[in-house]
């Protein structure tokens, strides 16, 4: 029997009501100053929580979801309640709550293979939803710390191939659970990744040092249009053509080159194919702007030889006497 002599009706839950079939309210919470435990926002996260660990153990992982993130909404607009006596242990409570929450929600998002919200919920768990982060936010135990970055690890490998950033993270969650058995192997075999990533990296770099022939085929470090055409001959040139200032090259005046000689100022290409692999590997960021650079500076050649050829082509003579006294080129 409900207080007051009524009874319950059965429905989506049990509702207590009044003799004369009104809501009983008498267990309510009627307002006032009251501790963050006892509101009724932090009673209905703590009941998602739990329907959603029910619904995980069954399988149900988009419905335990729909759950947490209803967890999740709650604790936020509890955050905001009138009538709250805060404390440390009430503030403390709700965090770890809210951290469970997004926890959990990274395990669901693996299973349903969604790795950007599995990667972003974990990151969540261990630093809260602050933007910037609170450090205050951080209220999860070594363990639980160490399987949000388990988690998030298995985002990056599974979801985006990223082996060393999966690495990093297991490493960093070993460090909080040493002796974790899934975390050792996990870790174990994402240094057998990046080891082949390496050596892969390493061979199509060699292959563009040394013009093997995926390189002639069109794989390397430049871009695609700065090589040749196919079918690309020189142009044998029939009048001067101007090479910088003051500096002209006539038609059939060009010695050829003697042969060069040995010299220990001769590019080792095997110590400069290791050095940027690890470049590539240690500083990705120098990596790329290093590429940039070169590809800059070839289009830049291209340009000046095409330049000069067009000069060339249109019967460009050099004047007797001329030297560097000539008008500066326009700025490109």
């Amino acid at each position: 029997m409900a207080p007051g002599g009524g009874s319950y009706q059965m429905g989506f839950q049990l509702t207590p009501l009044t003799a004369d079939g009104g809501l009983d309210t008498s267990g309510d919470f009627k307002g006032g100053p009251h501790p963050a435990e006892e509101d009724t926002l932090y009673k209905m996260s703590i009941e998602n929580r739990d329907g959603g660990n029910k619904l995980v153990q069954q399988g149900q992982y988009e419905a335990a979801i729909g759950r947490y993130s209803e967890m999740i909404m709650q604790l936020r607009a509890l955050d905001n309640e009138v009538g709250i006596e805060w404390t440390d242990e009430g503030h403390l409570a709700v965090r770890q709550l809210r951290a469970s929450a997004y926890l959990n929600l990274s395990l669901c998002f693996l299973k349903t293979e969604q790795w950007t919200h599995a990667s972003n919920t974990a990151t969540r768990a261990i630093q809260g939803d602050k933007d910037p982060p609170d450090p205050k936010e951080d209220v999860l135990a070594p363990e639980k710390r160490a399987k949000a970055l388990y988690r998030r690890a298995q985002a990056q490998s599974q979801g985006f191939g990223n082996y060393t950033k999966a690495l990093e993270d297991l490493r960093k969650a070993l460090e909080y659970a040493p002796d974790d058995k899934a975390v050792q192997q996990e870790a174990a075999k994402m240094e057998r990744e990046t080891t082949k990533a390496a050596k892969a990296a390493d061979k199509k770099l060699a292959g563009f040092l040394t013009g093997n022939k995926k390189v002639k085929d069109g794989e390397g470090f430049l871009d695609d249009k700065l090589r040749p055409e196919e079918g690309f001959k020189a142009k044998a040139f029939k009048e001067p053509m101007k090479m910088s200032e003051g500096l002209w090259v006539m038609p059939g005046t060009e010695k050829e080159k003697p042969k060069e000689e040995p010299s220990d100022d001769k590019v080792d290409f095997d110590e400069l194919t290791r050095e940027i692999n690890e470049m590539k590997e240690e500083n990705p960021e120098e990596y790329e702007k290093l590429r940039e650079q070169v590809n800059q500076k070839l289009e830049q050649e291209i340009a000046e030889m095409d330049k000069a050829a067009a000069e060339a082509a249109g019967g460009a003579k050099a004047p007797a006497g001329e030297g560097a006294a000539e008008a500066p080129e326009a700025a490109s």
